[in-house]
């Protein structure tokens, strides 16, 4: 959920230093040992000092960005200088330009999101598990601010040569489309910066295999999109990322996923040359990224006003205000139901808007989802339509059994710890409410609120 507020540090920090992926003849791809990194928060700063290591660092890219460049199909406009740093240095290093950049209430308020969803335990230290998973993945990274390739010291040659030609073509994103100014991290922005991130990464990654097949004189379109996408899946699983909680695994790899899949069809329409054209026209929205002919329409996100919460009474105010998107939306409903479910349950998502609020310890999430009109329909009704929310209410009663309330257009559940989490339809508007409740970052949490409060919260969107 990048599908997800601070969508910035999921892809910048945590996803951005992991591992690439060996040749897929010889290993299966997965997040723990392959899947690559992206860039890092965009951050000016002076050129580093470099040693005769980082001298002969510099060669060795030099060497790496020409392959890069030939089959990527773009020219290298300047060298890439390299540093290679302890693996201690390079985690710390990483770890100033998330706090320089990224307000900490944001990434607070992101975990937090995700346990009124009941994605994350309640208590549970999200930014603690974002770095323990970035420290176990730790192999380098391309930094826009300074145009340098960061490299961690102990680095065997295989691994070396996949992560440079996965962070080289970041550079030459760099150098043609500015990812400094691109990659800033802007509050408010989450869905856009997500299919934003999604193009570099799916760039990134067929880029790199098509590097290293060459010399089976294959690319990264000879390799079926199935096998890409359940070794990513299978390497998330079974390596250090497989303790944390199932929604950090699928929410880390669903860019690189995805993304892979929105920059083959570019390829597979109009080779690199197609995929160059959406950087050029970068997605403004997941949807556009999950359907690629909504890019070819350039379909924008339907306008959704912040959700009131006035049923909550006095003393409340807005923490967090954003646009989620069709990635972060699916990425949900997988947690609540079966995924073809959740697919379905998220197609035809025209526009979102939700507000995170606070009352001292006292919290609450409001997320309105608009989908699109049926064209030619002069009532307006949904594409989705009575057979999309049949099978979401039916998904989320499963999923949350004992369901307190199921009618014809509300579905709740009363949590005990983390307050009400409900469904509500009317047309093609769906609402779904977390909370309110009382947390607390050591100790249990404490439902403040009934499903009669929820559906009032609901409604006021719904009117």
């Amino acid at each position: 959920m990048r599908a997800r507020i601070a969508t910035f540090l999921v892809l910048a920090a945590a996803c951005s230093a992991q591992k690439p992926p060996p040749p897929v003849a010889q290993t299966p791809i997965g997040i723990a040992s392959t899947v690559p990194v992206g860039t890092l928060p965009s951050i000016t700063t002076p050129g580093p000092v470099l040693t005769s290591a980082d001298v002969e660092e510099t060669k060795r890219i030099r060497r790496t960005l020409k392959k890069v460049s030939a089959a990527r199909g773009l020219e290298a406009t300047r060298d890439v200088p390299g540093k290679v740093l302890g693996r201690d240095e390079l985690i710390a290093r990483v770890k100033a330009h998330v706090a320089k950049e990224i307000p900490p209430s944001a990434l607070v308020d992101e975990g937090l999101v995700y346990q009124l969803l009941g994605l994350l335990p309640a208590p549970f230290d999200y930014a603690g598990e974002m770095f323990r998973l970035l420290e176990a993945q730790l192999a380098g990274y391309y930094e826009p601010g300074d145009g340098t390739m960061y490299m961690a010291a102990d680095l065997e040659e295989d691994m070396a040569f996949a992560t440079l030609a996965h962070e080289l073509v970041h550079a030459l994103q760099d150098q043609h489309w500015d990812l400094k100014a691109k990659s800033k991290y802007v509050p408010g922005r989450a869905d856009a910066q997500l299919a934003q991130s999604c193009l570099a990464e799916g760039d990134a990654t067929s880029s790199m295999l098509d590097v290293m097949l060459a010399d089976a004189g294959k690319t990264a379109l000879d390799v079926p999109e199935a096998m890409l996408n359940s070794q990513m899946l299978l390497g998330m699983d079974t390596t250090t990322g497989a303790n944390s909680p199932h929604f950090m695994r699928t929410s880390l790899i669903a860019p690189y996923v995805e993304g892979l899949r929105f920059v083959h069809a570019r390829r597979k329409q109009g080779g690199w040359a197609s995929v160059n054209a959406s950087w050029d026209r970068v997605p403004t929205t997941t949807e556009q990224i999950l359907h690629p002919e909504k890019w070819d329409q350039n379909e924008g996100a339907l306008d959704v006003a912040p959700p009131t919460y006035a049923a909550l009474g006095a003393g409340w105010t807005t923490t967090e205000n954003d646009s989620f998107g069709e990635l972060a939306l699916r990425l949900v409903l997988d947690e609540w139901m079966e995924q073809g479910a959740a697919i379905r349950g998220a197609s035809h998502w025209g526009g979102d808007r939700a507000v995170l609020v606070r009352n001292g310890d006292d919290a609450a999430l409001v997320w309105h989802v608009r989908y699109d009109e049926a064209k030619g329909d002069p009532k307006g009704a949904t594409r989705w339509g009575k057979e999309g929310w049949a099978a979401l209410a039916a998904g989320f009663a499963t999923s949350h059994a004992p369901t307190t309330v199921k009618e014809a257009s509300f579905v709740c559940t009363a949590r005990p710890d983390r307050g009400p989490l409900s469904i509500s339809v009317k047309d093609r508007e769906v609402v779904i409410v977390a909370g309110p409740t009382k947390v607390s970052s050591t100790g249990p949490w404490s439902s403040t609120a009934d499903c009669a409060l929820a559906k009032k919260l609901a409604q006021e969107s719904l009117k």
